[in-house]
């Protein structure tokens, strides 16, 4: 693959045309200028989107997607560089009319009852109803699979269950680099418990020869993390040999951590980001995530972070814990503004970004490093990076120098 040297820093889509049909993928290739030695990653797991259906099958729309419209904002300030979802994507029913608590009501499973498992990826990865899904991370994001990801097929069907993930989705079992930092993905749930996963040693079937191929392709790298959802049967062998220094999990709502095998390896879930049904306990549970920083062989990770103030409150009500706002409309129609992050989620943030949209011209800034300018036909974009400490606020004004 080529990519033109002007190209800015960001998500393109992906045509791959084939005879008379092109297939797009959406925000499917990140540019970059380089990979940095130090760098860091989101941890989310169990979104369980379209658990609850807020509306009619016909008009309606996921009710998980009001805690997740609201996160996306919180990631896209914290802007590491890349997001890794762990399992339970979407949820292998629906329901409707649910009371306050997000039980009761009527669920329903069948393949030709909507919201089908089309609508169902549409909500996830697109939104509806003006929130946002995951296409609106300005970050890549990768997903492993989860018990409840599927609709329509039987539990027991593990061929259907995986040819619908490979539709929606993709592989299911795959890794990637970044740097020094390889991250192996694995499937716990949809394959089949025999050849792909299985029970007493996951990584012995087809999948773990798939993640041991990338291994000795890529080389074993400075880090490794691997990514799957169960966080109660860990293939030890597997992560010993290839010392695996992260094991990410999710399934469970609570946070955890322990160490496990003789590397030793960290296995860590962060909650749940914004699953309903968690109103009962959500004090525990609900919209959390975990932060880590790598460099080259080393890492550290944040305690579980709540993105909001108050989870169950009324999507109008939310109060985030990371905000950004502007003094100007950040329209490209001003040549000086102002952007104001105020950050308290507990913990010192690095490289939060603000990316103004100014009119076209040249720009300086009192504080921070630009990371990137670009221009359009009408205006230009200036994204500037600002550490933010602990509880504290970060102002940073650009003017025009012209």
């Amino acid at each position: 693959m080529h990519v033109p040297a002007f190209a800015p820093m960001g998500l393109y889509h992906l045509a791959v045309h084939c005879g008379e049909a092109t297939q797009v993928s959406l925000k499917s290739v990140q540019v970059i200028d380089r990979f940095k030695p130090a760098h860091s990653f989101i941890h989310i797991s169990d979104l369980h989107v379209s658990r609850q259906w807020q509306g009619s099958a016909a008009q309606g729309y996921a009710k998980e997607l009001e805690l997740l419209d609201r996160f996306i904002h919180v990631a896209n300030i914290i802007s590491p560089d890349f997001i890794l979802i762990t399992g339970d994507n979407i949820h292998h029913y629906t329901r409707f009319n649910a009371d306050s608590t997000g039980w009761g009501g009527e669920k329903v499973y069948a393949a030709d009852q909507p919201p089908l498992v089309e609508e169902k990826y549409r909500n996830l990865f697109e939104g509806a109803a003006g929130l946002a899904g995951l296409h609106a991370l300005e970050v890549p994001f990768f997903l492993t699979t989860g018990n409840h990801d599927f609709y329509g097929v039987a539990p027991t069907d593990h061929m259907a269950k995986a040819r619908q993930w490979n539709a929606f989705c993709g592989l299911r079992a795959y890794g990637f680099s970044y740097d020094g930092t390889r991250v192996v993905v694995s499937d716990d749930y949809l394959g089949d418990p025999k050849t792909d996963i299985p029970d007493q040693r996951p990584m012995s079937g087809l999948q773990g020869q798939t993640l041991k191929n990338f291994f000795k392709e890529s080389g074993t790298g400075c880090l490794r993390i691997m990514a799957q959802h169960r966080p109660d049967r860990i293939d030890t062998a597997f992560i010993d040999q290839y010392k695996i220094n992260i094991l990410l999990n999710g399934h469970r709502h609570d946070p955890a951590t322990e160490w496990v095998g003789a590397t030793p390896t960290l296995s860590t879930r962060p909650g749940t980001v914004c699953r309903s049904g968690e109103s009962g306990r959500w004090e525990k549970t609900l919209g959390f995530f975990r932060v880590f920083y790598l460099n080259k062989d080393s890492f550290t990770f944040t305690p579980p972070l709540r993105f909001c103030q108050n989870p169950t409150a009324p999507v109008q009500e939310l109060k985030l814990n990371l905000t950004l706002d502007f003094c100007r409309p950040n329209d490209g129609s001003s040549r000086q503004n102002k952007g104001l992050l105020v950050n308290n989620l507990g913990v010192d943030l690095p490289h939060c970004r603000i990316r103004f949209i100014m009119k076209k011209g040249t720009y300086t800034i009192d504080r921070g490093c630009i990371e990137q300018v670009m221009h359009t036909d009408n205006a230009t974009i200036v994204d500037v990076r600002v550490p933010v400490k602990a509880n504290g606020r970060e102002t940073v004004a650009i003017v025009g120098t012209e």
